[in-house]
């Protein structure tokens, strides 16, 4: 038999086997390793320009919904085509100027701005600024985008934005309404009102058997002169909507009522009321000849100045009525109030129903004493614009409404 085992000598002069990489296959991972590294660091590079455009196409949409917001505002206010555009620049401007906004730069992007009576079409070719429901289309393009590493490779990419804004249907609540409830009229339209007449809000009396038409109550808001002054001054946050009920409050509060609503005039009558807080209309001019009730309770006006010419001469309005540039604030005279069913109520506490939202245009300044027997002289105007509300799905043409934004018919990501 072979003997297979290995002698001691044979042991100490064998010499093991080497199992160590071949050196080609140590090159092969080297290679792998930095084909790795490269493809992450390129992913890393893409993720940041992705990151650096998704931001500055949120920041440039941003301006775009600013500049035509502002601008349908400027429309709705009576302002032209041209106050408009110039709007839609001033906001841009402002925009890139803006804390956190310095690397926008709109100097070598187009800026378009086109104009029609019906936010689906643009170019309008029967677009007529006579018309009042007139809607704005603010477009940027060509807009340079810094990209970091894709310029590397010869990349270069434009950013593109667009809005469309103008007035919304008829709200069905609003936040910033005023609070005093005002009796339904009998007359036509929706409330009983009829558009560019003039209506004597008189303070509804404790001791009336029954309220009529252009009587009001104020709302049951709290107590005291102070927050009456406040409220009528334009501090009330609360909402109401067609449908709600109100509980009115009766009271002899015609200063406190009077001195709230003169701010609206640039009027500060003590109470803690303020420019800060309360800033004047951008025009405050009040006709002539003043409204008067004669002592049957009906309005004696010879004047003519009513609300169209408030509209037309506001957006270049100048002189000591004027407030556009120093510190104005627009449709601060525009009331938008709860419009109720009083059949069958007395002048004390109730709770009545709102059937409508209706607008009022303050004509004059309101009395902030009872001596007189004067009353809040209101033109009622088919529609105002609010900037807190919620609307309905189909416009009744009459009654509050807000300046929104609708869906671009020229852009692929509406």
């Amino acid at each position: 038999m072979m003997n297979n085992r290995m002698s001691g000598k044979e042991k100490l002069f064998t010499k093991p086997h080497a199992y160590g990489k071949p050196k080609a296959q140590k090159g092969l991972v080297l290679v792998l390793v930095t084909a790795a590294l490269v493809a992450l660091a390129g992913v890393m590079a893409l993720a940041i320009d992705v990151n650096h455009a998704f931001v500055n196409k949120t920041r440039l949409q941003n301006g775009v919904d600013a500049a035509a917001l502002a601008a349908a505002l400027v429309l709705d206010s009576g302002g032209s085509d041209a106050d408009a555009t110039a709007m839609v620049n001033s906001t841009l401007t402002k925009m890139a100027t803006s804390t956190g906004n310095q690397a926008m730069d709109f100097s070598a992007a187009t800026i378009s701005v086109t104009f029609s009576n019906d936010p689906e079409t643009f170019p309008d070719p029967g677009y007529s600024s006579l018309i009042d429901d007139r809607f704005v289309r603010v477009a940027v393009s060509n807009y340079p985008l810094n990209a970091f590493f894709i310029a590397a490779f010869g990349i270069n990419k434009n950013l593109a934005a667009s809005a469309v804004a103008g007035p919304g249907s008829s709200s069905t609540q609003i936040c910033n309404v005023v609070p005093m409830a005002v009796c339904a009229g009998s007359g036509g339209g929706t409330t009983g009102y009829v558009a560019g007449d003039l209506y004597p809000l008189k303070v509804a009396s404790k001791n009336q058997s029954s309220l009529g038409p252009g009587n009001y109550q104020l709302l049951d808001f709290g107590s005291g002169a102070s927050a009456v002054r406040s409220a009528l001054a334009g501090g009330y946050t609360g909402c109401l909507a067609i449908g709600d009920t109100v509980t009115t409050k009766p009271g002899n509060t015609v200063g406190p009522v009077g001195q709230g609503l003169n701010t609206r005039f640039g009027v500060y009558g003590g109470g803690g009321v303020n420019s800060s807080d309360y800033p004047p209309d951008i025009y405050v001019k009040e006709p002539d000849t003043l409204a008067t009730l004669d002592n049957d309770g009906n309005v004696v006006y010879t004047d003519t100045w009513g609300y169209d010419d408030y509209e037309l001469e506001a957006p270049n309005c100048s002189g000591a009525d004027c407030y556009l540039n120093s510190g104005g604030e627009p449709n601060r005279r525009m009331l938008s109030v709860p419009i109720v069913d009083c059949s069958g109520a007395s002048g004390g506490t109730t709770t009545l129903q709102v059937e409508a939202l209706g607008c009022f245009f303050l004509l004059q300044q309101a009395p902030t004493s009872n001596s007189g027997k004067q009353a809040v002289f209101g033109e009622y105007v088919e529609e105002c614009s609010v900037t807190n509300s919620s609307s309905g799905n189909v416009s009744s043409g009459e009654g509050p409404y807000r300046i929104v934004l609708y869906d671009d018919p020229l852009s692929e990501e509406s």
